[in-house]
């Protein structure tokens, strides 16, 4: 999701991390949001003003009496009020109803509006049990917190307080503007490629990188879903794809790893994205050690004659997996959601609706995996729901697929 044409009120206040603002500020601005800003009177000791004015922005001084109605126009300029960093001081500012600053009367003015936190602070003073609680009592008024990361602080004190990673916040503004559709809902996915390994070196898998899955899985975090993400060997598949810190993840690598947590985990799910790519097939027999090249010809029963006979060669037996999408529709309760995903090369349609059927599915989205989308940032095809309706989506990024997908389902 963009951000084309967002209000984003950045209110940024005196922490030493203030400096990460600017980041903050050109990822906003590349994301297409329209910005005003305001840099407290602590927040300009660590960094300028002139730093966003440089960029062509207006930047609001933190003085209430300077322009008397500025809180007025920024309030109802803003679509979203993002304090980053946000200090202990002005939390506990908010959460008391203070309003001395511009920012804080800004606050004030904007009771309905969506408003961010973005806590930095030493790791001691974010543990306090004073700004624990007005956390709390801000979170019940419109008010979100992205959470802050864990590290060593200025001072040399480690613990949880630093400026969160831009991606994280960034994540967390796209939030707020979507319809919260899945609010209350248990959300698995799963994503990436399984390994059936032959040896502890050689494996059987597909292209996968998982992006898919991981882009549902964002999706539904954002729609309001608690969601648990199955993923299978993403880290090594070409995949860079961002995964926000809320979303639980389970890492698996074979068959009978995602079939041990697709189990344990679909009692508790009220939907299920599979977008993993499940090996069809296992090995039937697996070696502990590596299986060296000189022993390929006795491994296999393959005996050479002589010097000039051919290449050696080494037959294996794959015996074929459990359908686990078969197996989870078979066993879910009334209201639960299975939603498959199926990868062709032709009769895409006619193939789509066959597995519907044959594996009792909610929802099967289908594509034609010759058209180079296996791996890529972008995807396409056709999903069809258990009433039999096809609806067909072209080429796009598949974060942007994701979020029609799960808006299909909610």
């Amino acid at each position: 999701m963009s951000l084309n044409n967002k209000n984003i009120l950045l209110c940024i206040t005196g922490s030493i991390s203030c400096y990460k603002s600017v980041d903050l500020y050109r990822r906003l601005k590349k994301a297409g949001a329209n910005i005003n800003i305001i840099v407290s009177a602590s927040a300009a000791k660590f960094i300028s003003p002139y730093i966003f004015e440089s960029f062509g922005e207006q930047v609001f001084e933190d003085d209430a009496f300077k322009s008397p109605l500025s809180h007025i126009e920024l309030s109802k300029f803003a679509d979203i009020i993002l304090i980053a960093p946000a200090t202990y001081n002005t939390i506990n500012k908010i959460a008391a109803g203070i309003a001395d600053t511009l920012i804080t009367l800004t606050v004030a003015a904007a009771p309905d509006k969506p408003k961010l936190l973005v806590p930095a602070m030493n790791p001691n003073m974010y543990a306090n049990k004073i700004l624990k609680e007005n956390i709390k009592k801000l979170c019940e008024f419109n008010f979100s917190v992205v959470s802050p990361a864990t590290g060593a602080a200025a001072c040399g004190d480690y613990g949880e307080g630093k400026f969160p990673e831009i991606d994280d916040i960034i994540f967390e503004v796209e939030s707020a503007f979507k319809e919260k559709t899945l609010k209350g809902k248990k959300v698995l996915v799963t994503a990436g490629a399984t390994r059936e390994y032959l040896d502890p070196v050689r494996f059987m898998s597909n292209g996968s990188s998982g992006k898919m899955g991981i882009s549902l899985a964002n999706a539904a975090l954002k729609a309001g879903a608690e969601v648990t993400l199955i993923a299978l060997n993403i880290e090594s598949g070409g995949s860079a794809k961002y995964i926000n810190g809320r979303i639980k993840i389970i890492k698996r690598a074979d068959f009978a790893g995602l079939k041990e947590a697709l189990l344990a985990e679909f009692k508790k799910t009220d939907i299920l994205f599979m977008a993993a790519a499940v090996s069809d097939y296992s090995f039937k027999e697996k070696s502990p050690v590596k299986i060296k090249k000189s022993g390929i010809s006795e491994a296999s029963g393959n005996k050479s004659s002589n010097d000039n006979a051919a290449s050696p060669t080494l037959n294996v037996e794959l015996v074929q997996n459990e359908d686990l999408l078969k197996t989870v529709s078979g066993i879910k309760r009334a209201g639960q959601i299975v939603f498959g995903f199926a990868a062709e090369t032709d009769s895409v349609i006619e193939n789509g609706r066959k597995k519907l059927s044959e594996k009792s599915l909610d929802y099967i989205f289908i594509n034609d995996v010759s058209k180079d989308i296996i791996g890529g940032e972008e995807n396409e095809g056709f999903l069809i729901n258990k009433s039999g309706e096809i609806k067909s989506f072209k080429r796009e990024n598949k974060e942007i697929l994701a979020e029609k997908l799960i808006g299909e389902v909610a």
